[in-house]
């Protein structure tokens, strides 16, 4: 999977922060970290991540960010 520099940060940010505080970060959270105006922006990342296969996007939950097995393990 090819994923754009700013594409990459996001998933080692997703990815520290789920072993540092044991949940994933909400969409804010990357908002701020980022310091994207809207978290749009953040969704709209997250959702490319899903789209490449990086993450797994769960509906309707805050924390709804997963990583695949593989990555996980």
């Amino acid at each position: 999977m090819r994923l754009t520099s700013r594409q990459s940060e996001v998933l080692e940010f997703v990815r520290g922060y789920l072993h540092e505080h044991g949940m994933p970060p909400t969409r804010n959270d990357i908002r701020l970290k980022f310091g994207f105006s809207s978290m749009n922006a953040a969704e709209d990342h997250l959702k490319a991540l899903a789209r490449k296969g990086a993450v797994i996007l769960i509906p309707g939950i805050s924390r709804g960010i997963r990583l695949p097995a593989s990555e996980a393990a």
